[in-house]
C-alpha cells in the first residue's frame, strides 16, 4: 500500500475556503426588472408651493412675536421639511407650542415639529404625495453597495436619501400601524430586501400570520427560504404548513426556535466564538469540521404579523391562556438571546396598546417602526413619544433607533410585484437534492413529535425498517428529519421507524435537538443486532 504523507500534512488554512453558495450555484437572484418604477406616481413640489409655505410659516410665527431669520426647505416624497432658523434670543419652545397654529395657517390637518442640530424642523405634507418605488431603493448605491450582512432598504427620508439599516444591528424590529397605513407593505419591503441580497443557503424565514392572508405568497419559497417543523406526513401537508397561522402551531415553532437557539449556542461555545458571523467564518475556513458536529448556520428571520390577534385568538380557556403566555415567553426569550445565534424577530401589530406591547417586549425590541396610529397613547406606546399620530398615512413612518427618530416614506411594493419575486425564486430547482427540501427546525422541548419506545410494537416492523437501519449506520446519523429525507416518507412515519430503531438498540434516545447517538458502528455488526427482530420476516 502506498501512503502519501503530503495529504496528511495539509493545514486547513491551505485549503480553499468553503463557498456556501456553491451547493446551489445555479441559483439566480430576482432582477429589479420584475418591479415597477411608478413614474406616473412621482410628483415634483413646485417653487410656488415652497415659497407659499415659507411665507405662511414666517407670517404665523410673526403674529405671535416669534422672529425668524430664514426658512430653508428640504423636499421629500410625502412631506417637505422646513428648517426654521429663529433669531437670536428667541426661545425654541415658542415655536414648538405653536404647532396647531402653524397647521391652521398652512391649511393642513397635521404637521410635525422636530428638533434639528441647528434649527427647528417643521414637516409639512406636500399637496401631492409621491410613491417611492421599491425598485428605486434597490438601485440606489447606498443599498446596492451596502456592506451590511442583512440590509433593509426602507424608503426615502425627507431629504430624498435612501434609508438603509442592518437587521443585525437592530437586532429585532417592532412594527406598528393602524389599518391601511402601510404596515403590510412595509413588511413586504423588509422581506423583499433580504430576498434580493441573501442566498437561500444563507437565510431562512419563519412566517407566523394569524390573518392568514398577509404571507401566503411566501409559501411557495418552501424549498428555498423557509424553516419549518418536520412534522408533515406528506409533501402536500408540508406545503400547507409552510406558513403558521394559529396559536398552538405558532407556540410549537417558536419553542422549536428556542431549541435551535440553544443548540447554536452550544456550537458557538465549542468554537470559542461569541456570534454567528465569527462561527460561520471559521467554518468556511475549515477550522470547524463537520466530523465534529459543526455546520454552516444560516440567519433565521422570524416574521410575526398581527401579534395582538395571535395572542388574543387563542381563546379564553385556561389552555388558550397558557398558549398565549407561552408565545409571549418564547418571543421574549428569542429577542433576549437570539442576536448572537443569528436569530432575528420582526414583530408587527396594528394595536400597539400596553396590554399587547408590554414592558418586556419594548425592552427587547429597541428598533421600532411606527406608521400612523390612531391615538397619541398608541404613539407613546410604540415610540415612547408623540408623533406617530400626526403622520399622514400611505407609508409615512417614523423610524426609531439608537435614541433617534427619523421620518421616512416607506417604499412601495405591490402584491403583484411580490408574487413575481416569489414565482421567479420558486420556479428555480436546487442544484443538489438537499436544497430541494426545506430547512427543518428541531422538535420543541415538549418532544410531542417523538414516540415512546415503551409502546413500540417490534412484532410489526415497518417495511422499510431494515433499509432505515442501514442508512443510519452507513451515515452514522440518527436524525428523524434526515431519515425522512433519505426515505422520502412523512415525519410521523420516520419518527415511528426511529423509535423502532431505538427499541432495537441501533440508536440511542432523543437528546433535545441533537441527533441520536448511533450505537452500531458497521453493517456487519448491524446484521447481528437486527437478526432477532427480522427472523419473523425471513
Amino acid at each position: 500500500m502506498i501512503v502519501d504523507d503530503k495529504f496528511n500534512n495539509l493545514n486547513p488554512t491551505e485549503l480553499p475556503h468553503i463557498d456556501i453558495r456553491d451547493e446551489l450555484s445555479n441559483y439566480q437572484f430576482p432582477s429589479i426588472d420584475l418591479l415597477d418604477d411608478y413614474k406616473d406616481k412621482i410628483y415634483e413640489v413646485s417653487d410656488i408651493e415652497l415659497n407659499k409655505n415659507n411665507l405662511k410659516i414666517k407670517a404665523v410665527l410673526g403674529n405671535f412675536g416669534v422672529s425668524i431669520d430664514k426658512v430653508v426647505a428640504s423636499v421629500g416624497p410625502t412631506v417637505t421639511l422646513y428648517k426654521v432658523y429663529p433669531s437670536v434670543g428667541v426661545k425654541v419652545a415658542s415655536i414648538k407650542t405653536r404647532q396647531d397654529d402653524i397647521a391652521i395657517g398652512l391649511r393642513v390637518k397635521d404637521i410635525r415639529i422636530s428638533m434639528l442640530s441647528d434649527s427647528v424642523g417643521i414637516e409639512v405634507p406636500n399637496e401631492r404625495s409621491s410613491i417611492v418605488p421599491f425598485k428605486a431603493v434597490l438601485a440606489d448605491p447606498s443599498f446596492r453597495d451596502s456592506k451590511y450582512n442583512l440590509p433593509i432598504g426602507l424608503g426615502y427620508t425627507v431629504s430624498q436619501k435612501v434609508k438603509v439599516f442592518d437587521l443585525i444591528d437592530a437586532p429585532h424590529l417592532l412594527v406598528a400601524g393602524a389599518t391601511k397605513m402601510g404596515k403590510s407593505v412595509g413588511l413586504n419591503v423588509i422581506i423583499s430586501s433580504l430576498l434580493y441580497t441573501k442566498h437561500p443557503s444563507e437565510l431562512k424565514f419563519v412566517f407566523i400570520d394569524p390573518k392568514k392572508v398577509e404571507f401566503t405568497a411566501y409559501g411557495s419559497l418552501l424549498k428555498h427560504y423557509l424553516a419549518i417543523l418536520p412534522t408533515a406526513a406528506s409533501d402536500e401537508e408540508e406545503a400547507q404548513k409552510a406558513i403558521t397561522y394559529d396559536g398552538k402551531p405558532a407556540l410549537d415553532i417558536l419553542s422549536s426556535l428556542c431549541v435551535e437557539m440553544d443548540a447554536r449556542f452550544d456550537l458557538l461555545q465549542a468554537a470559542n466564538v461569541n456570534n454567528l458571523e465569527k462561527y460561520n467564518e471559521k467554518y468556511k475556513k475549515r477550522v470547524l469540521l463537520p466530523t465534529k458536529g459543526h455546520k454552516y448556520l444560516p440567519y433565521l428571520v422570524v416574521v410575526i404579523d398581527e401579534y395582538a390577534d395571535l395572542i388574543m385568538s387563542t381563546g379564553i380557556s385556561s389552555d388558550s391562556k397558557t398558549i398565549a403566555k407561552g408565545i409571549n415567553a418564547a418571543i421574549i426569550r428569542l429577542a433576549q438571546k437570539g442576536r448572537a445565534a443569528g436569530i432575528h424577530v420582526i414583530l408587527a401589530t396594528q394595536r400597539p396598546s400596553v396590554d399587547v406591547i408590554d414592558g418586556l417586549i419594548k425592552a427587547n425590541f429597541p428598533t421600532r417602526i411606527a406608521f400612523r396610529v390612531n391615538s397619541l397613547m398608541d404613539s407613546k406606546t410604540i415610540l415612547d413619544t408623540v408623533g406617530a399620530d400626526k403622520l399622514i398615512g400611505r407609508g409615512d413612518m417614523l423610524f426609531s433607533a439608537n435614541s433617534s427618530i427619523e421620518r421616512v416614506q416607506c417604499a412601495f411594493i405591490s402584491g403583484d410585484e411580490t408574487h413575481k419575486i416569489t414565482k421567479f425564486i420558486s420556479e428555480q430547482v436546487g442544484y443538489k437534492k438537499s436544497y430541494n427540501t426545506p430547512y427543518y427546525l428541531p422538535a420543541p422541548e415538549t418532544d410531542e413529535f417523538e414516540g415512546s419506545v415503551s409502546n413500540v410494537d417490534m412484532k410489526n416492523l415497518d417495511p422499510r425498517f431494515e433499509e432505515a437501519a442501514k442508512l443510519v449506520v452507513t451515515y452514522q446519523k440518527g436524525s428523524t428529519s434526515d431519515l425522512q429525507r433519505r426515505l422520502g416518507v412523512g415525519y410521523p412515519k420516520a419518527g415511528m421507524i426511529m423509535d423502532q430503531l431505538q427499541a432495537a438498540g441501533v440508536v440511542g434516545p432523543q437528546e433535545g435537538s441533537k441527533p441520536r447517538e448511533v450505537l452500531v458502528s458497521s453493517l456487519e455488526e448491524l446484521d447481528a443486532v437486527l437478526a432477532p427482530f427480522l427472523k419473523q420476516y425471513r
